[in-house]
């Protein structure tokens, strides 16, 4: 297998949420557990890309690598944090999850690690219709334009995508539950799979 690490992306600040969204709790776990649980049998490092402000209680919680965006581009989001991954290592590949997808899978991850082709610069997952550009592995080639696009403060994913060679990787390629890939975003949707879980 090529060489592959993983980033876990914890960094942003809630707001819409109301407080750390990696550590709100399913089924007494936390979301970046579940995270950590997903990206673990596959990759050969972990790191989890932290708020400054959150990286002392993620040391008390896990003995994976915790890291901060570097400081010139930090609070320019997931491009950001995918960026300061690819300066911490030499690996080819850096597969990328969100620490808010709690019901995410090992299974679901091991399928996409299939698709991994070094003819594609990104590999992502289009599920459904829906593009997840942080469900999804990208080449260390793309280390440069990501820092042009950050320097030109052009941080959306999407224009990374349209500058690459990606693999979407749909439902037709292997079928997952819609649930698997639910961000949780507002303390509303929350207390919906608080809910849910308690069924």
């Amino acid at each position: 297998m090529k060489r592959i690490v993983g980033a876990i992306l914890a960094g942003g600040q809630s707001r819409r949420f109301g407080s750390p969204k990696a550590f709100a709790k399913q089924n007494g776990v936390y979301f970046f557990q579940r995270a950590v649980e997903a990206l673990r049998p596959f990759v050969q490092e972990l790191y989890i890309v932290s708020h400054p402000a959150l990286v002392s209680r993620f040391q008390q919680e896990t003995s994976e690598k915790v890291i901060v965006d570097e400081q010139v581009y930090r609070g320019q989001g997931p491009l950001a944090g995918i960026y300061t991954v690819m300066k911490q290592t030499e690996a080819e590949w850096i597969f990328v999850l969100p620490c808010d997808m709690p019901y995410m899978r090992a299974s679901t991850i091991g399928n996409m690690v299939s698709y991994i082709d070094a003819s594609f610069d990104i590999v992502v997952s289009a599920h459904f219709g829906r593009v997840q550009p942080l469900v999804g592995a990208y080449h260390h080639r793309v280390i440069g334009d990501i820092e042009r696009l950050l320097k030109a403060g052009n941080n959306r994913m999407f224009w990374l995508l349209e500058k690459s060679r990606v693999r979407y990787v749909k439902e037709e390629d292997f079928f997952e539950d819609e649930r698997v890939f639910r961000n949780i975003n507002r303390a509303a949707e929350y207390d919906d799979i608080v809910t849910e879980d308690m069924l």
